[in-house]
């Protein structure tokens, strides 16, 4: 792991830190204070993964790698629009008991939009004026409200699509760490309550379900590096179903056989298809949903 990611996960280890100490006493309010950061870093990758910045990485995939690393992206950022919407209705009318907050769920979304254009702004494959002047709002943004920026957007520059798979990585993981935070919360939120919450019940299961997502996110991401060297370009001789397999290798695997049906086949059976179960059916591979008791 490089140094700009290292500093990455040190600044929301730190933020994780502060919301221990604030909100001690409060887990409701850093229950909220953690879906408010979720709902504007699922708006962030749904652009930083969008097709603009798959044609800037990828801009003509030709060997197998590289249309399975454009698949794969592509079917990342269909899952990363299901959070996002998680956050949106969770934040506007699913969590009642825990109030509202200063800002409304689609302004936290917009801000988490524009926070995405700027990072895809300061991270170009090559140098251009949009990064000059990105960087220009950073250093404005550093002497204006210091403290509001995040010290390693300073050193956020031009990026191969290795650098930029490896930067989605550390994306991913602090992502796994917020919904693993959220859902201890809950735990505590429903040992502490006499009748059990069927509300709340149902947002841990969410929660977990885009905790193990996220998980396979970041090592799709980092297994991707693996088809590229170390200036970002995708090494040849690796067919596109070899790749793909790869990644659904990845998944969360689940028991099997289902109660009462035999195994099928090759069928693999995983706790969530992390959103690219239309790209195994797509290479034959049959991924069976098994949802977690």
């Amino acid at each position: 792991m490089n140094e700009l990611n290292q500093k990455i996960i040190n600044e929301t280890n730190a933020l994780a830190a502060e919301y221990r100490q604030k909100f001690i006493g409060d887990p409701e309010g850093e229950l909220r204070a953690w879906l408010e950061i979720a709902a504007r870093r699922e708006a962030l990758v749904y652009q930083v993964y969008g097709e603009a910045q798959r044609k800037v990485r990828l801009p003509d995939p030709q060997s197998g790698a590289e249309r399975a690393a454009w698949d794969t992206l592509t079917e990342i950022w269909q899952q990363e629009a299901i959070h996002t919407e998680l956050t949106r209705a969770r934040l506007s009318s699913g969590l009642v008991s825990l109030g509202g907050g200063p800002l409304a769920p689609a302004v936290l979304q917009t801000i988490g939009a524009l926070e995405g254009r700027m990072l895809c702004s300061l991270t170009p494959a090559q140098p251009t004026l949009g990064r000059a002047l990105a960087r220009f709002c950073v250093m404005a943004g550093s002497v204006l409200a210091p403290g509001a920026v995040p010290e390693f957007t300073r050193e956020l520059g031009t990026m191969n699509a290795r650098e930029f798979f490896e930067l989605a990585a550390t994306l991913e993981l602090t992502a796994r760490q917020a919904y693993r935070r959220m859902h201890d919360l809950l735990s505590s939120l429903q040992a502490k309550r006499e009748e059990p919450s069927v509300q709340l019940q149902g947002l841990q299961r969410e929660l977990h379900l885009a905790y193990l997502d996220e998980d396979f996110h970041e090592r799709a991401f980092l297994r991707m590096t693996r088809w590229m060297d170390a200036a970002g370009r995708f090494k040849r001789g690796l067919s596109e179903r070899e790749c793909v397999q790869q990644i659904c290798d990845l998944l969360p695997q689940a028991p099997e056989p289902i109660r009462g049906t035999e195994p099928r086949g090759n069928s693999t059976y995983v706790v969530t298809d992390g959103g690219i179960g239309a790209l195994a059916r797509r290479h034959g591979i049959e991924l069976v949903v098994v949802p977690e008791e």
